[in-house]
């Protein structure tokens, strides 16, 4: 079953990523993009609101579906986080956004890095629209509901894997809806799914790859860090190409940037990422 979320770009589509100094640095010279526990996001409403907006949906079209139906999904979207764990990184439309350059770039010091959107959507990910317009998200999300309710009626086999497959599906989708407030980020999410397996007596995360140009491939190491006290796992991905073209097409510098373009041109030139474009940001911020 396919959902209105997926993100699918034009060619020339280009989509950025706001980050400090330190991690541009990395990201372009490991050509590495960081994709971290969506739970552990600075929205700590995340999923919530995700599940908050399937509730609504519910309410909705309750009495046009199962009601047993409607308490089975129920059961599998809230307990998904049993059987996979989303990584996400974070991309906006927008290249020069005050919120942006204060929540996630140094508070104006860092850097916006503008990705050709196709390029990244070679990567075994799931590229996510997000939506912002509760009254749609409902919308949406009751539409899904209603089309499980009817493949659930003309199925010979009731509950099958295609049902649970399609809870799950809607489960993780849930990513591509937040709160309204956060509106003019214009948010492109690129999600990648970790598993969730038994070790010992109890569970761990596994990475069990996908495709990547068309190409099956492993699944990468799993690693943490600490924010505060909490554990969050994180994989480090290589945007670099079989074609080899660098996926990097321009680099914004924050407003509160000093460094030269020319500078930064002639760094990026010497780590082999070419023909990128690099401008100043035009927000007057101090």
């Amino acid at each position: 079953m396919s959902f209105k979320r997926k993100y699918s770009p034009a060619a020339e589509d280009v989509i950025y990523h706001y980050c400090s100094a330190e991690v541009f640095n990395l990201i372009c010279s490991k050509r590495n993009l960081r994709f971290c526990d969506l739970f552990t996001m600075n929205d700590s409403n995340e999923m919530h609101w995700g599940y908050s907006r399937w509730k609504a949906a519910v309410s909705a079209v309750y009495d046009q579906v199962d009601h047993e139906l409607i308490d089975e999904m129920d059961k599998l979207i809230s307990s998904s986080g049993l059987s996979g764990l989303p990584l996400i990184s974070c991309f906006s439309r927008n290249n020069d956004l005050l919120s942006q350059w204060r929540a996630y770039a140094d508070d104006g010091k860092g850097f916006a890095i503008g990705f050709r959107a196709k390029a990244l959507l070679n990567l075994p990910v799931m590229p996510l629209e997000v939506l912002y317009d509760e009254s749609k998200q409902r919308d949406e999300i009751a539409q899904v509901v209603l089309a499980i309710n009817e493949e659930e009626k003309k199925s010979k086999n009731k509950r099958s894997e295609c049902f649970f497959n399609s809870c799950y599906s809607l489960s993780f989708n849930l990513a591509a809806y937040k709160n309204p407030f956060f509106y003019e980020e214009d948010e492109i999410r690129l999600m990648h799914l970790l598993s969730v397996v038994e070790s010992n007596d109890f569970l761990k995360l596994v990475d069990l790859g996908g495709y990547r140009d068309g190409v099956a491939v492993p699944g990468e190491k799993i690693n943490f860090f600490m924010k505060d006290s909490v554990p969050v796992a994180y994989i480090d991905m290589s945007f670099t190409s079989a074609d080899s073209l660098n996926p990097i097409v321009e680099v914004i510098t924050g407003p509160k940037n000093h460094a030269l373009p020319t500078a930064i041109s002639i760094y990026l030139e010497t780590l082999g990422l070419g023909n990128v474009k690099v401008n100043k940001s035009n927000i007057p911020y101090r």
